[in-house]
């Protein structure tokens, strides 16, 4: 994924935070999905889920599931268009990038905790332990398996 692109994820992450009040892990993304503030994207219920769409494979997986639905209503949104973030429309590895920038931002990951430890990381931020280690990577940050 291109660099501005990832740049453009950030800052809609922070702006998401600002907007729903959101000062620490775990992020609200099924409240932010279902009651987008004005202005945002289309509200969700999450009722209407298929649980069809929802992965179970590990712990947390639902909650990276609900992300990438988010995501998707965001890159589709007026919102997220003035944003640049309609980029990732046809962009399945960014739409993912972004779910796992939404569940684990940047400022939260450093101000939260030193450890880096992939099962610590997935505890406080609800998010599966394959996610917690390819944002990682992402941000360029040293993994630990410990």
């Amino acid at each position: 994924m291109p660099d501005p692109l990832l740049g453009k994820i950030e800052e809609a992450v922070n702006d998401l935070l600002l907007a729903f009040d959101v000062t620490d892990p775990p992020v609200p993304v099924e409240v932010m999905l279902q009651r987008p503030k004005a202005g945002m994207w289309k509200e969700f219920n999450l009722s209407d889920l298929s649980m069809a769409y929802v992965n179970v494979k590990q712990r947390y997986s639902p909650r990276s599931s609900v992300a990438r639905l988010l995501v998707r209503y965001i890159i589709r949104s007026e919102w997220g268009s003035t944003r640049g973030l309609d980029a990732l429309i046809m962009d399945e590895l960014g739409v993912r990038a972004f779910a796992r920038a939404i569940l684990m931002p940047r400022e939260m990951l450093f101000r939260s905790t030193n450890s880096r430890e992939l099962v610590k990381l997935s505890q406080r931020f609800e998010m599966p332990e394959d996610d917690v280690q390819q944002r990682l990577i992402e941000l360029g940050i040293p993994v630990e398996n410990t």
